[in-house]
C-alpha cells in the first residue's frame, strides 16, 4: 500500500483497513468487502482506467475539521472533550474526502451509503460532515440538508450541528465567528456567502424540490415511507461539481422502500456485480447464521462498541430481547443491523463467482449432451434462456438473455444498457421482445437454424428444453418440427423444489460453473429462499419488481430433467441387480 501521509486521521483509517483483512478487528463479511474494495482501488489508483489517486492531505483536511468540533453530550461534553473519530469513523471520512479525480480534484463518491447499529455515533459523524460542507470545503453557495422521515428526525443532526458551532472554541475564541457563521433556530448562515447555508429539511417539507444541494444529509433512511426525499436530493445533485448525498441509517423492516434498496444496490456493488465508482458503502452488520447472544457478534456489527456505546448496555438489551419475540426483532434490528423481514439469500454469491471460468466457450461444447430451460416474457421481465451441459460432477452453464429495447432505456437501468452493450442482453425493438428472436436462438443451438436472427450453428445435441407454458405455444411447434422435445414445466413450488435445492448444492460445492456473465450472477444475487406454509418446499423469489431473477427460472428448468435422469439410472442400476 503506498505510503498514507503524516496524517494521524489517515493512518488509522489505513490501519483500520489492514485490521480488517488482517482479522485483528471483528468484522462481517461487508466491512470485509469495503476495505478489498479500498486496497484494489489503492492498487490500481491513477491508471487509465481507474482515473482517481487518494489524496491524503484533503482526507485529512475533512477528518481534522470534525475532529476540531466538541463534544455536546455526555461525559466527553461535561469534560470539554473534542472528537475523536474512531477507526471506522476515520475510515469513512477519508474515503469520502481524500479520493479524487487524478485531473479534475473533484471528489470521486458522490453518494454514500452506510448501515451501523443505534448508538454508534453516527448522528454526531453526520453533524460534523454537514459543517465541513458548508463552511471548509470551498464550494460556493455550500447549500446543506439534513434530510428526515419527519421534521423531529431531520433537526436532530441540524441541531447537534447547530450546538457544536454554538459550543465550538478554537485557540480559546468561539468557532462561530473564525467560520463567519450566524447560528439561528432553523438554519445556520454565512456572514462570508450568503447563499451558504445548513437547514432542516422532513419529507412533509413541500418545497424539497427546488433546492441546490452541495450535502444532503439523509438521517435514518429507513423510517422513509415514500422515495421522495431521496429522490428530490439525489436529482438535485447533478448542478454541483463535487456533491455528495449520504445516508447513515440502521435497519428496518420495509423491503419496499428506498433504504432496501440503497442497501441491495450497495452489496451488488461490493459483490462486484455491478460497477459504479461514485458510490461509496459500508454496512455493519451480524453475518448470516451469526449467534445474536454471541458477544463477538455483537462486536462485529458495533464499530464503536466500548467507545460510544457499552457492552454492559449490550448485555442489558439482549437480556430484554429474549423476554419476547418483539423485543427481540428490535434487537436484531436496532443492534445487529438485521432486516428482520428479509427471506434467506439463496445462493452463496462468493462460491458462485469462485467457479466462474471466464475462458469458456460454448464453442467448445459443440455435440455435446445439453439441457436447455427458457424463462418467457414480453415486457417488464426477461426472457432468459440457459444451457447446462454436464461435465463430470460439474454443470456448465452458458446464459442468453432478452428485453424490449425500451426497457433498457428506462430510467435507473443504466446497468442493462451495459450490459447490452457488451453483447450479454439482446434487444428488440420497441416496447413488446419479439418472441422470434428467442425461438431461433433453441432452433440454432440444437444446429437447426444457422443465420436466423444472426445466431450461428451452436451444434449441441439438446436433449430436452424445458419451458414454462405463458407465451410458449407458437416456438414450440416449431421446435418440435425440428425434431426437439420439449416439456412443459409450470413455475411453483412443487416443481422447483427439488432443482433449486440441487441447484444451492451446486453452488456451494463450486459444481455450477459459467463463464461469469454478469446478468445471470445479478440474477443469482437477486433470487431469495422462500419456503411454502406448513411445508418443506422451496423456491426461488425477489424482494421486488426490480429484482430480476429470470435466468434462474431458466436454470431450474434446465436442471429440472436432469435429477430425473439420474433416477432412472439408478432404477435401471437396481434392475439389473434384482
Amino acid at each position: 500500500m503506498p505510503a498514507a501521509g503524516d496524517g494521524p486521521c489517515v493512518r488509522r483509517a489505513f490501519g483500520y483497513v489492514d485490521d480488517v483483512i488482517a482479522g485483528r478487528v471483528p468484522a462481517c463479511k461487508r466491512v470485509r468487502q469495503a476495505a478489498e474494495r479500498h486496497l484494489r482501488d489503492m492498487k490500481r489508483a491513477g491508471t487509465d482506467g481507474f482515473p482517481f489517486v487518494f489524496d491524503a492531505l484533503r482526507a485529512e483536511h475533512m477528518c481534522a475539521f470534525i475532529e476540531g468540533l466538541p463534544h455536546i453530550k455526555g461525559s466527553w461534553a461535561a469534560r470539554g472533550e473534542r472528537l475523536v473519530l474512531l477507526p471506522w469513523q476515520a475510515f469513512l471520512v477519508a474515503s469520502i474526502g481524500g479520493w479524487v479525480h487524478r485531473e479534475t480534484g473533484n471528489r470521486r463518491f458522490r453518494t454514500a451509503y452506510v448501515e451501523v447499529p443505534r448508538k454508534n455515533g453516527k448522528s454526531t459523524l453526520l453533524a460534523g460532515i454537514g459543517l465541513y460542507f458548508m463552511t471548509v470545503d470551498g464550494e460556493p453557495g455550500a447549500e446543506v440538508y439534513t434530510a428526515a422521515s419527519s421534521t423531529d428526525q431531520a433537526r436532530i443532526v441540524f441541531d447537534m450541528a447547530r450546538t457544536m458551532v454554538e459550543n465550538a472554541e478554537h485557540d480559546g475564541q468561539p468557532l462561530a465567528p473564525r467560520l463567519g457563521l450566524i447560528v439561528e433556530r432553523h438554519k445556520i448562515r454565512s456572514v462570508r456567502d450568503e447563499a451558504a447555508v445548513l437547514r432542516a429539511i422532513a419529507a412533509q417539507t413541500k418545497s424539497k424540490d427546488g433546492k441546490n444541494p452541495h450535502c444532503a444529509i439523509v438521517d435514518e433512511l429507513h423510517e422513509h415511507e415514500k422515495r421522495d426525499v431521496w429522490d428530490s436530493m439525489d436529482s438535485a445533485l447533478g448542478a454541483r461539481e463535487q456533491p455528495l448525498l449520504i445516508a447513515i441509517t440502521t435497519a428496518g423492516w420495509n423491503l419496499a422502500g428506498v433504504c432496501f434498496e440503497q442497501r441491495r444496490y450497495l452489496g451488488l456493488v461490493l459483490d462486484l456485480v455491478l460497477e459504479n465508482e461514485a458510490y461509496f458503502g459500508i454496512i455493519f452488520e451480524a453475518d448470516e447464521g451469526d449467534d445474536p447472544g454471541d458477544e463477538a457478534v455483537w462486536a462485529k456489527a458495533n464499530p464503536s462498541l466500548g467507545a460510544s456505546k457499552s457492552i454492559d448496555y449490550m448485555r442489558d438489551q439482549w437480556t430484554k430481547a429474549q423476554a419476547s419475540p418483539a423485543s427481540r426483532g428490535e434487537f436484531l434490528r436496532k443492534h445487529l443491523d438485521i432486516w428482520t423481514s428479509v427471506g434467506a439469500a439463496a445462493l452463496d454469491l462468493d462460491a458462485w463467482n469462485a467457479a466462474v471460468r471466464r475462458e469458456l466457450r460454448i464453442a467448445d461444447f459443440r455435440g455435446r449432451r445439453a439441457w436447455i430451460g427458457v424463462d418467457l416474457a414480453t415486457r417488464d421481465d426477461f426472457a432468459s434462456v440457459v444451457a447446462v451441459i454436464p461435465d463430470g460432477a460439474d454443470w456448465i452453464a452458458f446464459a442468453w438473455h432478452f428485453l424490449p429495447e425500451k426497457q433498457v432505456h428506462l430510467p435507473g437501468n443504466e446497468h442493462l444498457w451495459g450490459w447490452k452493450s457488451e453483447g450479454r442482453i439482446v434487444t428488440t425493438p420497441g416496447a413488446d421482445l419479439d418472441l422470434r428472436v428467442v425461438e431461433a436462438l433453441v432452433l440454432a443451438l440444437a444446429g437447426a437454424a444457422a443465420g436466423e436472427w444472426g445466431w450461428e450453428d451452436f451444434g449441441l445435441d439438446v436433449a430436452q428444453v424445458v419451458y414454462d407454458p405463458q407465451y410458449a405455444a407458437q416456438m414450440v411447434h416449431a421446435w418440435e418440427d425440428a425434431g426437439i422435445t420439449c416439456v412443459e414445466l409450470r413455475s411453483g413450488a412443487r416443481n422447483w423444489n427439488e432443482p433449486f435445492n440441487r441447484l444451492i448444492s451446486a453452488v456451494e460445492d463450486g459444481r455450477f460453473v459459467t463463464d461469469g456473465d454478469p446478468v445471470l450472477r445479478w440474477m443469482a444475487a437477486n433470487t431469495m429462499l422462500k419456503r411454502v406454509n406448513g411445508g418443506d418446499y422451496i423456491y426461488p423469489a425477489k424482494l421486488s419488481p426490480a429484482d430480476k431473477i429470470d435466468g434462474i427460472a431458466a436454470t431450474l428448468n434446465a436442471i429440472w430433467p436432469l435429477y430425473q435422469v439420474e433416477e432412472a439410472a439408478e432404477l435401471d442400476v437396481m434392475s439389473m441387480i434384482a
